[in-house]
């Protein structure tokens, strides 16, 4: 089995060496910020997550091994190579967070597009005449306020003679 060198490739999300409660303090953040409704949006959570948790810790890495390391050569190498792994990171975060935030979004549109699309609400109050079967509108309103006619409304049915 391979030694640990920089956990940037691991399967596990947090590694021994590392503050479990930290990553679910960022899991939490997210989940509370994007509140997922469906397996996607959860899975786009957890991706955001996990790349903000190794970008921290391939800081961390970078960190480590330029204070062990005092070769120029070696420095480079490793610098090229974090660079490489930080970049995919961002690209997998970014990614995840705009479509959380087009997620976002949308539901907040979700409430007012509904709103419009709705037919008016009308209320209408008819007497009935017993005898004669005649009705006669005493009250029209439309979204609540009072209206002599509605609007794409049907004639007022005629009394019979």
């Amino acid at each position: 089995m391979n030694a640990l060198r920089h956990g940037l490739r691991a399967q596990k999300v947090v590694l021994p060496n590392e503050n479990p409660e930290e990553f679910d303090q960022i899991h939490a953040g997210l989940q509370a910020q994007y509140q997922p409704q469906t397996q996607a949006e959860q899975f786009l959570v957890d991706q955001a997550a996990i790349a903000q948790w190794k970008l921290v810790r391939a800081e961390v890495f970078e960190a480590s091994y330029y204070a062990e390391e005092p070769s120029a050569k070696a420095r480079a190498a490793i610098f090229d190579r974090v660079t490489q792994i930080t970049g995919r990171l961002e690209r997998a975060y970014f990614k995840a967070y705009k479509e959380l935030e087009r997620i976002k979004i949308a539901r907040e549109k979700e409430p007012e597009q509904s709103k419009e699309d709705e037919t008016p609400a009308k209320f209408q109050v008819t007497v009935v005449n017993p005898s004669t079967g005649a009705t006669e509108v005493l009250y029209r309103a439309e979204n609540g306020k009072p209206v002599k006619e509605f609007s794409n409304a049907p004639p007022s049915p005629t009394p019979p003679h």
